[in-house]
């Protein structure tokens, strides 16, 4: 017989392991900063070996009100002398709740009565010591709570009672749904709709509440400016914020902004090894480890994260994706006032893109097979090679005063060349039903050629142009962001300050080419219903502009948040921005159409403005809140770090926009269950609009606005049932618009009026975990200015010169006799998920998307169309220790 010492030791490491894992599960449902990850430990003391027996059967009055884990654990220390440790970061500690106890028990019965909800057993020690341990991994899936705050220093309340829509996409929904990148994962967040990249910026573009926020993507608080896809492998969670943010992020953010929370070293050791093999000779492996180093430093620790992928896109037969990432850091002071951490993140891709499909005229064009490809495999690409490196300092002078700091250094190199297939040259400007233009549309691929309209087109016989968008770009900045957080009372008030100050320098150093000389695309066309891929790229190619951009920023801001007692809290904030801008812009070499080269242009522009935020919380209980907001926003010129040849758009007025939001917050069921609605309004001034008689002038011209409603739930209930869901309504439309005025009353690109997603989640017989869920996005305009386009003309009409209803220097017109509007239309897509453990430490999972293989446009763009993938499959075999 196998010795009962060895045997317990054997038991007790396994358990140790196990209890680390379940921990690290438990914590990631909140993203944990490396400012606060000591561990917590309420009260102190050495253990003495004695028994705890008679401690435990002493009955005793207690009266603890509900809170934090830790206040609560610190209050039963001063109660009973005893100190119960923690084995977990402070901050996700923090976010563990406990609802109190008031009566007469034996002091361990009432330590797990506070312990009740929060996954959590305990251990006594002796007669003054006891720890508290996570329970198994696999109940930690069921029973861990939900995020209460955000990590960014910049927000000092839990999310119940910050006054503004908060989307939390948690990590276990990341893992239920087998989430890869941010673009997926955002899906799961109502009010956001994704959108094609834009010409000359490839990578994530998408709206939040009807306004774009490209350029509002957050990684650890700081812009992370550069045109790339978003992979998900380095994430803790992905957080958007909506409405209101200029006075914690700065420019732009008109709708709100996206926020990217990266693993970061943690004390427990964590080995997690994920691999996924699907449909489209998908082939996917991250590894996630986590090395804790306690003699070190005041506690150290060491973590990395590795990905790669290759595979293709369901429907999509010559897409394929290939990306590599490494993203170690290290931490040092995790138990100590003084903290430090290190980061670096690098992310590859060698993509064949895939710009999809055409328009003709207002709609998908007729016939064209869904597995319709237009490029050309052997030459197309985007590649992209990112590297961040991160340094963090925290530094806690006091319990109420602390210092944070991040500086970044990041450089996003990227090269691209992708077909954009194009039938029709797009109208200048929507013109209404007896309305006159001076041309007929024309074909893309030769401007003297005229288009064939809706009402006599022949599939067969059109003609598809293969439009070459290629580019060779290096992004990058200099940023650093000091803030101090300050816990203080004024007049019996309490106060909880956030002030900072940041700035930095940001380059975008596009080269853009072209293959059109004359009008006449020089690469062969294709046709629309069998494009031919094996041919063989050519044209004649040359660089049309080479841009240098440099943006020196600096922003000064603070938000204070009072406390009126137990009911009332108010808070507001202002910041200032300045950017100063340098901006030029010159053609190499002489052009192959017979024209010069074109001297270089050199720009120049500040601009300052200042932000302001006002808001009001009623807490009618600690479970909930009633909130108000208003604050305001800019977007200046050189927001997207580029500027117009013009001088008059280096004279441009920054756009302005004003919010505001009313809201309800609550969570249920020991804080398992949140549910949040709000209204809201958001209007731009000054919006910028290319101008309609010059296509190089950019003019501050009308006002837009987006007025709706939203609300969303999420929960981890009872029984093993994971539940997330949320819904968008959004009203938009053009205000005014001199340039444009037929767009008035109609709604802005890419704003779906309605929005829907659900994932839930059930335990089934034989461990057997099922999650099901779908989602709903509303039809969408391609564009703000030129929303409905002509469909078909009446013969030409002949004018005296100067009285011609098509300008004034026509005499030839046509009279538009019918119109449509230039939308995708709306979609449902359901998805599924199931997985069971194999072992404690194995788990098999399978996910199926787009379950009934539905034909959609996921992203649309003015000029092509790509649809979303069809039905595709991933089995995965995720080994935790």
């Amino acid at each position: 017989m196998k010795s009962s010492k060895k045997l317990g030791s054997k038991v007790d490491t396994r358990s140790t392991r196990l209890a680390a894992v379940a921990m690290v599960a438990a914590a990631a449902m909140a993203p944990v900063s490396g400012r606060a990850q000591n561990l917590v430990e309420a009260g102190s003391g050495s253990a003495d070996g004695g028994s705890g027996a008679a401690m435990q059967k002493m009955q005793r009055q207690f009266s603890i009100g509900g809170g934090s884990l830790p206040d609560v654990l610190e209050q039963y220390r001063q109660v009973t002398g005893i100190s119960v440790r923690l084995g977990m970061p402070k901050d996700a500690a923090a976010q563990l709740r406990s609802n109190g106890i008031s009566g007469t028990y034996a002091d361990d019965e009432a330590l797990r009565q506070l312990l009740t909800g929060t996954s959590l057993t305990v251990t006594f020690q002796d007669a003054h010591h006891a720890t508290a341990s996570i329970q198994h991994s696999d109940s930690v899936s069921v029973l861990a709570g939900l995020q209460n705050n955000l990590p960014m220093n910049k927000f000092s309340e839990d999310l119940i009672d910050t006054p503004q829509t908060v989307d939390v996409v948690p990590k276990f929904l990341i893992e239920d749904q087998g989430t890869s990148t941010l673009k997926d994962a955002l899906r799961n967040v109502p009010g956001i709709s994704l959108a094609a990249g834009e010409a000359g910026a490839q990578g994530d573009n998408l709206t939040i509440r009807g306004f774009t926020a490209r350029n509002d993507i957050f990684l650890d608080g700081i812009r992370d400016f550069g045109s790339y896809y978003r992979d998900g492998f380095n994430y803790e969670a992905v957080e958007a914020l909506e409405g209101p943010a200029g006075i914690q992020f700065g420019r732009g953010s008109t709708g709100g902004v996206i926020n990217q929370e990266s693993k970061v070293p943690v004390e427990p050791q964590i080995i997690n090894i994920q691999t996924q093999f699907g449909t489209d000779a998908t082939r996917r492996i991250t590894a996630d480890i986590n090395e804790p180093m306690p003699e070190l430093a005041a506690g150290s620790a060491f973590r990395v994260n590795i990905m790669g992928q290759e595979g293709g896109v369901a429907g999509r037969p010559f897409d394929e994706i290939r990306r590599f990432g490494l993203a170690p850091s290290v931490s040092f002071g995790l138990n100590s006032p003084t903290r430090f951490t290190l980061s670096y993140f690098h992310l590859s891709e060698n993509d064949t893109p895939d710009y999809g499909l055409p328009w003709f005229f207002n709609q998908l064009a007729p016939g064209v097979s869904r597995h319709a490809y237009f490029g050309f495999p052997d030459e197309n690409s985007l590649k992209t090679n990112d590297d961040i490196l991160t340094a963090k300092f925290d530094h806690d002078f006091t319990k109420s005063i602390a210092i944070h700091s991040i500086a970044r250094a990041a450089n996003y190199p990227r090269t691209a060349q992708i077909t954009e297939p194009q039938i029709c040259s797009n109208p200048p400007a929507s013109v209404p039903v007896g309305g006159y233009v001076s041309s007929l549309p024309t074909v893309a691929w030769n401007s003297s050629l005229t288009c064939s309209t809706l009402a006599n087109y022949d599939p067969a016989k059109i003609v598809v142009n293969r439009n070459q968008i290629q580019t060779k770009s290096v992004e990058g900045d200099l940023w650093d962001q000091t803030e101090v957080t300050a816990h203080f009372k004024t007049f019996g008030l309490k106060h909880n300050f956030v002030g900072g100050i940041e700035g930095g320098q940001e380059i975008s150093n596009p080269i853009r080419y072209s293959y059109t000389i004359s009008g006449v695309d020089t690469v062969p066309t294709a046709t629309l219903l069998n494009p031919d891929t094996t041919q063989v790229f050519s044209g004649t190619g040359y660089t049309t502009s080479v841009v240098h951009t440099k943006v020196e920023s600096v922003g000064l801001y603070f938000v204070d948040t009072i406390k009126l007692g137990r009911l009332f809290e108010v808070s507001g904030g202002a910041r200032w921005d300045r950017m100063d801008t340098g901006y030029s812009i010159y053609q190499p070499v002489k052009p192959p159409t017979g024209g010069t080269a074109t001297a270089t242009a050199v720009l120049s522009l500040v601009e300052s403005q200042p932000t302001y935020r006002a808001a009001f919380v009623y807490k009618p209980t600690s479970h909930g809140s009633v909130y108000f907001d208003y604050g305001t926003s800019f977007n200046p010129a050189a927001e997207s770090l580029s500027l117009s040849v013009t001088l008059t758009s280096a004279g441009l007025k920054p756009e302005e926009n004003e919010s505001y939001e009313g809201g309800v917050k609550y969570s249920f069921l020991n804080e398992r269950l949140q549910v949040e609605g709000a209204v809201f309004r958001t209007e731009k001034d000054n919006a910028r609009e290319t101008s309609a008689t010059d296509s190089t002038l950019t003019v501050n011209a009308g006002n837009q606005l987006v007025k709706g409603a939203q609300f969303s739930v999420v929960g981890r209930l009872p029984q093993g049932m994971d539940l997330v869901a949320g819904y968008a309504y959004l009203d938009s439309k053009v205000l005014s618009s001199p340039n444009y005025p037929t767009s008035v009353g109609f709604p802005l690109a890419n704003v779906p009026k309605q929005t829907f997603n659900v994932f839930v989640t059930h335990k089934l017989p034989l461990k057997l975990i099922a999650g099901v869920g779908g989602n709903y996005v509303g039809s969408r305009t391609a564009s703000s200015t030129v929303p409905y386009v002509p469909l078909t003309y009446s013969a030409a009409q002949t004018f005296a010169a100067g009285t011609s209803p098509c300008g004034a220097t026509a005499t030839k017109c046509y009279q538009v006799l019918s119109t449509g509007m230039k939308q995708v239309p709306g979609y449902w897509i359901f998805n599924a998920m199931v997985k069971r453990p194999l072992t404690d430490k194995l788990e098999l999972q399978a996910n199926v998307y787009n379950l009934l293989n539905r034909f959609y446009i996921d992203l649309p763009h003015p000029s092509h169309l790509v649809p979303g993938a069809g039905a595709s499959a991933l089995i995965g075999v995720n080994y935790k220790f």
